[in-house]
């Protein structure tokens, strides 16, 4: 993975507090802001790869584009993210908002995407969700932006409508583009199956990493198969993925990490 220092990175999610429009939203920007400055100076501190900015906070959530006001508010936040640290930064709007991230992350000088539906046709609990990946590439290429696509395969939340292995997903992730592929667990914070891991590595020359359930538990074996994790709920205050960053448990992750 050409982004990082380390051969197996941890990456650290900075989730938004509920963004202007989203049910969530308490009227509070600021908040919002100074929340996601403190979770990435933990993360930092703690010593992570590097971060994403997510909008975890606006479930549920749009299919597609948000809104111009949440682009912006997403644009603030990353900006200000970007202003702290040289580290890689990814951007990940939900829910396949691939044209938002593209935008946001050339914008804001981030290096990578994540993307949720890449090349399969899923269902989620909003509705039918179609593949970006064709859409994503042609975009990023009239930007001419410097920006890497992390594709998730069958990613949590969702069923594919055409039920086919996770490894054919792989494979034509590989085809469409991905440079970093991501196998998660079932829901936010559930563990990764690392059979299906070590399954998809064995069919792509890409690297692959898990998406979800990463813990002080299980991060030592978790990177004996997968080239990375990003982790965010096992960062948290209590777990939970809503919190903030708790500095000292992220602290205790990263040498964990470190150790294996």
């Amino acid at each position: 993975m050409t982004l990082f220092e380390h051969t197996r990175p941890i990456i650290g999610m900075v989730h938004l507090r509920p963004l202007p429009e989203s049910p969530g939203f308490d009227g509070d920007l600021n908040a919002i802001y100074s929340q996601a400055e403190a979770d990435a100076r933990a993360l930092l501190d703690a010593g992570v790869d590097a971060l994403i900015v997510e909008n975890l906070g606006d479930e549920p959530y749009l299919i597609g584009e948000p809104t111009a006001l949440q682009v912006a508010a997403m644009a603030n936040a990353a900006a200000r993210i970007r202003a702290m640290t040289d580290s890689p930064l990814g951007v990940n709007v939900q829910f396949n908002a691939w044209q938002a991230e593209i935008a946001l992350a050339y914008a804001v000088q981030a290096q990578f995407v994540r993307v949720e539906v890449f090349v399969d046709t899923v269902i989620s609990a909003q509705g039918m969700v179609q593949p970006c990946s064709a859409q994503i590439t042609r975009y990023r290429k009239q930007l001419g932006a410097n920006v890497e696509l992390w594709a998730d395969v069958q990613t949590k939340y969702t069923q594919n409508v055409l039920p086919q292995a996770i490894t054919q997903s792989a494979v034509d992730a590989q085809t469409a583009g991905a440079a970093v592929l991501i196998v998660t667990g079932a829901a936010t914070g559930q563990a990764t199956p690392l059979e299906a891991v070590a399954e998809v590595k064995d069919v792509v020359q890409i690297p692959v990493v898990v998406g979800s359930g990463t813990t002080i538990e299980n991060v030592s074996q978790v990177l004996q198969i997968a080239d990375g994790a990003i982790v965010g709920s096992a960062l948290k205050e209590g777990g939970r993925a809503e919190n903030p960053v708790s500095a000292e448990t992220a602290r205790a992750f990263m040498q964990a990490a470190r150790a294996r």
